[in-house]
């Protein structure tokens, strides 16, 4: 007998999209058939890239986001693809507002970068505009460009201003995409699958730099957290919610670790799931000011 499972420190959008994909063929049987292949299939390629291609030559960015565009284009359910596009447009929105500061200046819209980058313009108008703007790899920098601009005592000088600021809507960013999605697609890989396949894809073309920046992105999570532990200081049950997300051992935590212990699960139920948690707690339940 199936069920819906509620977990009740994570989004009601997350657990509907995760809970209706138990039900899908493609999460039965290709789910597992991808998680075996993935670690011997990494055993083999990381020492080859060590050796032959440790640097970029030139056409891995492109590679990447062809078969990306390809897989969302055709392969990719709506509720899949717009996860995917949702989490695109959320991150850097997040990592702006832990940088507000009153005497920040706003963005100048000729400056901004096209899907990369904090400040960049993140609309994705059709899927020729992923493959064209290199969003994979701009997307995995966004982790180290926050750990780089975060200033612990800038946040905590400003840390009212912060609380006092309505972070920004993901709504402003065009979606029209998710339109190309409905039209073109066979539908049938969900969310697990298709980060698992973006996963593959990144092991595959990357050369072993872009492969390992990508695979260790995962320090934003942690400045991500202890910036929102800290905004809602004193406010109990966000606090216990928050610790559900508390850092895990492996290719998680605030250094770099082999990307041979990384997990691939781990791009979706953590810091995907993480993020969308974090916008709706910002956006739906604001941290208290006290001044």
């Amino acid at each position: 007998m199936s069920h819906l499972q509620r977990f009740p420190y994570v989004t009601e959008y997350c657990n509907r999209v995760f809970s209706n994909e138990t039900k899908h063929l493609d999460y039965k049987l290709l789910r597992p058939l991808l998680l075996v292949l993935y670690f011997p299939l990494r055993c083999i390629i990381f020492p080859l890239k060590f050796v032959f291609h440790r640097v970029p030559l030139g056409f891995e960015a492109r590679a990447i986001d062809f078969w990306m565009a390809m897989g969302m284009k055709y392969l990719a359910r709506q509720d899949a693809a717009e996860l995917f596009i949702r989490h695109v447009q959320m991150e850097p929105i997040l990592y702006r507002h832990m940088l507000v500061q009153p005497d920040r200046e706003p963005r100048v819209e000729e400056e901004a970068t096209k899907l990369n980058g904090i400040d960049g313009d993140f609309g994705v108008e059709d899927i020729r505009t992923v493959f064209r703007n290199n969003l994979t790899v701009g997307h995995d920098k966004l982790s180290y460009e926050l750990v780089d601009r975060f200033d612990k005592q800038a946040f905590l000088d400003n840390i009212d201003y912060i609380r006092a600021t309505e972070i920004e809507s993901h709504e402003q960013y065009s979606k029209a995409a998710l339109e190309e999605n409905r039209k073109h697609s066979f539908q049938v890989l969900g969310p697990t699958n298709i980060v698992m396949l973006v996963v593959l894809v990144i092991t595959i073309f990357g050369d072993l730099r872009t492969t390992i920046t990508a695979l260790n992105s995962f320090g934003s999570d942690s400045t991500l957290l202890w910036g929102l532990k800290h905004l809602y200081a004193g406010e109990e049950a966000v606090q216990v919610d928050l610790d559900f997300f508390m850092q895990e051992v492996s290719n998680r935590g605030h250094y770099n670790t082999s990307a041979f212990f990384s997990n691939p699960s781990q791009y979706l139920y953590y810091h995907i799931v993480f993020d969308e948690v974090a916008y709706d707690l910002l956006k739906n339940h604001p941290p208290r000011t006290f001044v």
